[in-house]
């Protein structure tokens, strides 16, 4: 009898050790993976479904011409002086309405965002058609890169930049 109290004992002393690691363990590592999967989200979100794409094709065609066309890299200024498509202006998706405010860009402007997937260029054309922006759409720099279209590097020119 005595032994298998003993035995009892042990067991749940056993599983009192095994649950307090386990809570140690998930205090230490959940902080840890929820900041890799945050961090991960915002560097490459999924590209929102029904908002108009621009092909690199295309851009390259309406760089070309006359007209208000405002191409708006919104990744970070790290990126951005990376490579960034010729000409584009570096605006941060979360300084998009401040900056655009602060430039007063009017509302019959063609603006194309770009990124490099897609992901935060989409959710800026959502922000832009909320601040009524209606001919905005967004363009990848990975088919930009495909299409063989050249970059410029380097931080962008005084007062294009937040």
């Amino acid at each position: 009898m005595r032994v298998l109290r003993e035995s009892r004992g042990h067991a749940a002393r056993l599983l009192e050790l095994l649950f307090s690691g386990a809570v140690l363990l998930s205090v230490l590592l959940v902080p840890a993976i929820t900041s890799v999967a945050q961090t991960a989200g915002q560097e490459h979100p999924p590209v929102l479904v029904g908002f108009p794409e621009t092909s690199a094709q295309q851009l390259q065609q309406d760089l070309g011409k006359k007209g208000k066309l405002l191409v708006i890299d919104v990744r970070g200024p790290e990126d951005y002086a990376a490579g960034h498509v010729p000409g584009a202006i570096n605006i941060p998706i979360e300084q998009l309405q401040k900056r655009l405010e602060e430039m007063k860009v009017p509302k019959d402007t063609t603006i194309v965002t770009v990124c490099e997937r897609g992901g935060r260029s989409s959710r800026a054309v959502v922000k832009l058609r909320k601040l009524g922006y209606k001919t905005s759409s967004f363009c990848r720099l990975e088919s930009w890169r495909k299409e063989g279209y050249k970059l410029e590097t380097g931080p962008g020119k005084p007062g294009a930049t937040p």
